[in-house]
């Protein structure tokens, strides 16, 4: 999916799971600030912390799949 460099939209949407049906996942009090900030001005109310990272995280997986591949099956499988 190619996007112009400051469309931000494709992480500003419903992610589509509950948060609490998820999983933890820790990050820097400056971190959640941050993206606090980002979803409180440009998500329009709709969109949680957990949404945008869900996104974001989902985004670089698929993005960087062929190079993670890579280097999981470059890891020896001994043991």
């Amino acid at each position: 999916m190619k996007r112009k460099k400051n469309d931000y939209r494709a992480f500003m949407k419903k992610s589509g799971f509950k948060a609490r049906e998820g999983k933890q996942v820790y990050i820097s009090k400056e971190t959640h600030d941050k993206i606090a900030m980002l979803v409180r001005w440009l998500g329009d109310g709709e969109v949680t912390i957990a949404d945008f990272t869900e996104n974001v995280v989902r985004e670089f997986l698929c993005t960087h799949r062929d190079e993670l591949n890579r280097m999981l099956n470059a890891v020896p499988k001994e043991l």
